[in-house]
């Protein structure tokens, strides 16, 4: 570091902890900057827990580290600055004085109150006073919450109406109030539990405001008497029970379109359409549609058959209109849906590249091209084609530029509904439901190794019976792989590694899949959310049975239609939690899987085992570099065989993503994990430190991390990660933890170290 260049931070920092020690200096006259909030009870404690208390107060004071006011710091010492860097620091990194609001602090006193009386204290009062010195204000607080009031009773209204009928059958029981705390929120929630059940059950447009509490306090005894009542009926008629009426869809709508315009009429099933051109057939539409004409009204088969139209993929807009119409004593509601239809062909791409400058600078990307018609024949159904491609290249002597690339193509058929034989598979009450035939191709060449081409075919049905869950079950899937070609060098290899060799051979994988999805996430909403998903793959078990019976007399390992099968269970689950700031947020996520061979399977096949690495998974190497266990990294060389794949793997990440300027995002982040192998028969030596031991792994934790760029334009996310290695398992105990090596400066620790990760996407 150059004398200058030290001179010009020290003033810097000099310039700053001065600021920071100097807060009121950009005040004017008049003004006091608010330090922060006091509360202090004049009597017993309320039974509220200080965050709630403290959440009821307005303005918040600037923020500290260490001790000091950084970002106001920042601000002040940016105040007078003229230019624009200056003004840019000042706005992104700097944070204005707070200024003290005697306004608002008495809103927030008498905000304290009100959420003391919420809580049962009946009687609470709440005093104000501030504490002035110089130009700094802190207020004080004085809680008198006084004694807690407890419910006696519920009384609930009488009536033998539809409406008074159902409260009295809805409503909770008497012994849930007795004695508990008088809480408003509470309270609430029984309204709002009665008006939804009400809903579910004929009473169109009933809401919480339709009902109301009154209070008797009169007893002395610090307890109150609850009175629910109904308000007087409202235009709508929401204490009477309502049917559907008439079903009308318009499978074709636009806005700018007037209604005369469609004019042709068709009925199916009891459902009314208007169109002027052909989209979607009818009967896929009615299908989708759940209740017919005469049913009670329930709300959340209406939202349900919304969504189910819009997971036809076919539909940008689906919109519900309701209309009310007398029928005698009874009322039905006359449904609308307007279709507004989407693309029904679309293309996208994928990017993905990461790059080690090692002494053979090494570069691995992939791109994915994604075709797709959401109406193939008309009723809905799905087509697509995907091409997928990887290459791996290396720059230096006497090593090919592309030594290893991947091809995949894949076809799919997505059919709406369950089509199964007999329609012994029912999805009608679920949100989404469907059924997809798929067929997949991949051919794999490593240069100087091997090629292998695997064919699979698979049909399966997907169902989500509400907004969180979803299910995807594939009662088969048949995989077909094959070793085209091998050189002399594989071979050897092979030879000496029982394990490799046994997952590189020619065989059949007759599998069932099952999929788990849960998710709380919002599209569009800043919102925290949890996702999980498991898999369980059983492969083998039904081609054994059949082997078996085929060949009573014959020994393992078992062929079927003339080729071996591999049997295994293969088993992996995440969980990954997103929870957001006012202006920034945080990533968690941990990913397991395992994959466990017996019976008629020695080893995992290899299209089927684990990797980490790569701009998705641990950033700091490159993909299939990393494992197993502490098995060395060999040299990056066409030679060599440099493809880790494991029977295990454990893989968590964690990052925190925050604003820069305009759409460029930062983010800094930290993966951690491995692979490895489990001990399942003879390992070969040069694999034994790959091996699972529960003593063990821990110490084989590789960890890593950096920082990211992310250009976010709301419909499209250019990242790029740059990462390096903390933590690298596979040197020697002792070694492993490479801080003390860190030297960015360094040409030779940039080159051995730095990972470079550009891709389209967030990461997870």
């Amino acid at each position: 570091m150059t004398r200058n260049l030290q001179y010009m931070l020290g003033t810097l920092a000099f310039l700053l902890l001065g600021s920071s020690c100097q807060p009121t200096r950009t005040l004017q006259d008049g003004q006091s900057l608010y330090t922060g909030t006091q509360l202090q009870y004049t009597g017993p404690k309320a039974a509220v827990s200080t965050t709630a208390l403290e959440s009821a107060i307005g303005q918040e004071p600037n923020q500290y580290f260490l001790g000091l006011p950084i970002r106001l710091g920042i601000y002040n010492a940016t105040a007078k600055k003229e230019g624009k860097l200056g003004k840019w620091v000042q706005r992104k990194l700097g944070e204005p004085p707070v200024i003290f609001d005697y306004q608002e602090a008495e809103t927030s006193r008498l905000r304290l109150e009100k959420r003391l009386i919420d809580q049962g204290y009946l009687q609470a009062r709440v005093g104000m006073d501030t504490l002035q010195k110089e130009k700094r204000v802190e207020t004080v607080f004085r809680l008198s919450p006084g004694d807690r009031y407890t419910i006696k009773g519920m009384d609930w209204p009488a009536s033998n109406t539809d409406i008074g009928q159902f409260i009295q059958a809805a409503h909770s029981e008497q012994s849930e109030w007795e004695g508990v705390p008088y809480q408003t929120q509470r309270l609430s929630e029984e309204r709002d539990k009665l008006a939804n059940s009400g809903n579910e059950n004929g009473f169109y447009g009933l809401n919480p405001r339709h009902l109301y509490y009154f209070l008797d306090t009169t007893d002395g005894q610090h307890q109150v008497q609850a009175f629910l009542r109904l308000a007087e009926a409202p235009t709508g008629n929401p204490y009477q029970k309502h049917y559907i009426g008439k079903t009308n869809v318009y499978p074709v709508y636009y806005l700018e379109e007037p209604e005369w315009t469609y004019r042709d009429t068709l009925a199916e099933d009891g459902i009314s359409f208007f169109q002027n051109r052909a989209f979607i057939k009818p009967k896929v539409l009615g299908r989708t549609i759940l209740q017919e004409e005469g049913d009670l009204y329930v709300q959340s088969l209406q939202q349900k058959s919304t969504n189910r139209l819009m997971g036809l993929g076919a539909y940008k807009f689906v919109n519900l209109k309701m209309q009310l119409r007398e029928a005698g004593d009874s009322l039905f509601l006359d449904r609308s849906f307007y279709l507004t239809p989407s693309l029904t062909q679309d293309f996208s791409a994928e990017l993905e590249i990461s790059s080690l400058s090692t002494a053979s600078s090494s570069l691995n990307g992939g791109v994915n091209l994604n075709y797709a018609h959401h109406n193939l024949f008309g009723g809905a159904e799905r087509f697509n084609i995907e091409l997928s491609t990887s290459i791996a290249t290396q720059i230096g002597e006497s090593v090919d530029f592309i030594n290893s690339y991947n091809i995949g193509l894949e076809t799919s058929l997505r059919f709406p509904g369950m089509l199964t034989p007999f329609n012994w598979l029912r999805g009608e009450q679920a949100w989404q439901s469907s059924t997809t035939a798929q067929l997949r191709g991949d051919f794999q060449r490593r240069t100087n190794n091997f090629s292998l081409f695997s064919l699979s075919g698979s049909y399966g049905f997907d169902w989500q019976p509400g907004r969180l869950h979803r299910y995807t079950w594939k009662p088969v899937q048949l995989t077909r792989t094959r070793l085209l070609s091998s050189t002399d060098q594989f071979d050897e290899r092979l030879a000496g590694n029982s394990r490799l060799r046994a997952s590189f051979e020619d065989n059949l994988i007759l599998s069932t899949i099952f999929e788990y999805n849960y998710s709380e996430k919002r599209p569009g909403k800043r919102q925290n959310y949890l996702t999980m998903s498991a898999s369980v793959e059983p492969a083998g078990n039904l081609s054994y049975g059949i082997a078996r019976l085929a060949s009573p007399d014959t020994e393992a390992p078992y062929r079927l239609l003339g080729l071996p099968f591999a049997q295994f269970l293969r088993v992996e689950t995440g969980v990954k939690y997103h929870w957001y700031n006012k202006h920034t947020d945080w990533l968690a996520r941990l990913n397991i899987g395992v994959a466990q061979p017996y019976g008629n399977g020695m080893s995992i096949p290899y299209i089927r085992q684990f990797f980490v690495g790569g701009s998705n998974s641990i950033r700091a190497w490159q993909i299939r570099t990393l494992g197993p266990g502490a098995v060395p990294v060999e040299a990056l060389d066409a030679a060599t065989f440099q493809d880790q794949t494991g029977d295990l793997k454990l893989e968590a990440n964690l990052e925190y993503r925050f604003p820069i300027i305009s759409y460029l995002k930062g983010a800094a982040f930290v993966d951690a994990g491995n692979i490895w192998l489990v001990d399942q028969g003879p390992i070969d030596a040069d694999q034994e430190d790959g091996v699972f031991q529960w003593n063990e792994f821990y110490r084989q934790i590789a960890i890593g991390g950096g920082l990211g760029l992310r250009l976010d334009i709301s419909y499209f996310v250019l990242r790029l990660d740059v990462a390096f290695p903390f933590r690298k398992p596979y040197n020697a105990a002792g070694n492993r933890w490479v801080f003390d090596e860190f030297a960015p400066g360094s040409t030779n620790w940039r080159a051995e170290n730095i990972v470079y990760n550009l891709a389209i996407g967030y990461p997870f």
